[in-house]
């Protein structure tokens, strides 16, 4: 009799500590889907790539998501074959938007709903890397190669969707090209080098030694 009695009352308390926890709001999560696909043909129809150049592997640069999806032209020098983002914005709120956000915890997640992170939804876009690895706030994109001179394709979708214009962040005016997203991410990458850097490299590792040498020899 007794254990009857407790089984009860365990069973009204779990029931009173479910009911309890289900009173509570859940805290809203600001889900962030960073995508790397080859050029978008659509997009490169309305306007022109943006051109990266002047980066080096491994300098970081740091930005506003989301932002005018574009296309990107890598004019680096260099073969890329790994992205890094590191998402740097914690809460995000805005209490005049709608929906409101309130101190909104920011984290990577799936946004496109295809059950991946990374991954396009989209069957007319490829994605390029193979390899998408996910460590706390930064995700990291390899096992795929994005060509000197090649345009690929990388938005940043978010749940609900920053998007300049899409009902939370205002409209790009129509004097400026580009606008960030509130979200902010750090990114670098790294790379293969061209075939004539390696060369100039070479070369002026040679031309060092000759130097050297001929000192030595003064």
């Amino acid at each position: 009799m007794t254990r009857i009695a407790t089984k009860i009352a365990l069973s009204v308390l779990g029931a009173a500590g479910i009911s309890f926890l289900s009173s509570i709001p859940a805290r809203a999560v600001i889900f962030v889907e960073p995508i790397v696909t080859t050029k978008n043909q659509d997009v490169l129809n309305a306007k022109k790539p943006r051109t990266l150049t002047g980066f080096l592997p491994g300098q970081v640069i740091e930005y506003g998501v989301p932002d005018v999806a574009n296309n990107f032209l890598n004019a680096t020098g260099y073969d890329i074959n790994s992205l890094v983002f590191d998402l740097k914005t914690l809460s995000y709120s805005n209490p005049n938007s709608t929906p409101p956000l309130d101190n909104e915890t920011v984290e990577w997640g799936d946004v496109n709903g295809d059950g991946k992170i990374g991954n396009s939804a989209n069957p007319d876009l490829k994605d390029i890397f193979t390899d998408i690895t996910i460590a706390g706030s930064t995700v990291t994109f390899s096992g795929g190669v994005i060509p000197n001179g090649t345009l690929f394709y990388n938005p940043f979708a978010t749940l609900p969707n920053l998007a300049p214009g899409a009902g939370i962040i205002p409209p790009i005016p129509a004097d400026q090209e580009d606008k960030d997203g509130p979200i902010r991410v750090a990114s670098y990458y790294t790379a293969v080098p061209e075939s004539t850097n390696v060369l100039g490299v070479l070369v002026f590792g040679a031309l060092g030694v000759a130097l050297k040498l001929k000192r030595s020899l003064c």
